[in-house]
């Protein structure tokens, strides 16, 4: 029975430099999912807040930012997902 050496390299075998393993790949691509859709989820829960402390203005902070009571009710009214 032959014996082979699983840890030394053939004679046609290369070194990559800068190469990633795969593993290392697709678990950089997951976190990057991860942290695009917490980032996401973030955007949507301050423009929640944004648009809850805006129904709250009187008519006197509102003409002081430039607004009207129409507007920040079309504001209001919107979906959280939608800018």
């Amino acid at each position: 029975m032959r014996r082979t050496e699983v840890t030394r390299p053939g004679p046609f075998a290369t070194v990559a430099t800068g190469v990633a393993h795969a593993d290392t790949r697709v678990t950089g691509v997951g976190k990057r999912g991860v942290t695009a859709l917490f980032d996401w989820l973030l955007s949507m829960a301050e423009r929640r807040r944004q648009r809850r402390a805006l129904s709250g203005l009187d008519e006197h902070l509102l003409k002081d930012i430039g607004l009207n009571r129409s507007e920040v009710e079309q504001e209001i009214t919107k979906p959280f997902w939608r800018g």
